[in-house]
């Protein structure tokens, strides 16, 4: 991943990729290495592309102010920071732990959370069977298929219905006092 960003900056006529979604840029992404661009300028197009199409979608119809920091693991492409700069005239912080954020933050809403379970947590997994089910619900016209969870015999967690109507949890565990 280092290299890739370095790849990028050394390049002085990024490729323009499609920023529309990723398979509309891999498209792009081969056809321009078919026809001759360099490696180094299709890299750039590349983070390039992944700067626009944040900017063009998340932060569509958003004010963007100084300071602008830059998180996730993404963060650690200096090719991608790089483009964001580029595209918004400015400075962008690239914390030296930025990539771990998302995990920082899930740690903070855990911690406060109410706790649900009876039993500690456990990280060995070596125990547990996980198995996935597919139901399709029939509580209403959009016949959602909802992926369920399993460890062991006990539902652990459910998605893809589109309404409360077919939503499907698990049994909550009574509370540790």
């Amino acid at each position: 991943m280092e290299e890739f960003g370095e790849t990028a900056l050394t390049s002085d006529k990024p490729a323009n990729i499609a920023a529309r979604c990723t398979v509309f840029a891999e498209s792009d992404l081969v056809h321009k290495l078919q026809v001759g661009y360099e490696k180094r300028d299709v890299i750039a197009g590349l983070c390039r592309a992944v700067a626009t199409n944040y900017l063009n979608n998340v932060g569509k119809g958003k004010k963007i102010e100084v300071p602008v920091v830059f998180q996730g693991g993404v963060s650690k492409n200096v090719g991608v920071a790089r483009a964001f700069e580029d595209a918004l005239g400015q400075k962008v912080i690239v914390g030296p732990d930025g990539h771990l954020m998302g995990c920082f933050g899930a740690a903070l809403l855990a911690a406060d959370a109410p706790v649900l379970r009876s039993e500690p947590f456990m990280f060995n997994i070596d125990d547990f069977e996980f198995r996935t089910r597919e139901v399709v619900c029939g509580h209403c016209a959009n016949h959602c298929e909802i992926v369920c969870v399993y460890r062991d015999q006990d539902l652990i967690d459910s998605w893809g219905n589109r309404c409360d109507r077919g939503a499907i949890r698990p049994k909550p565990k009574s509370a540790v006092a």
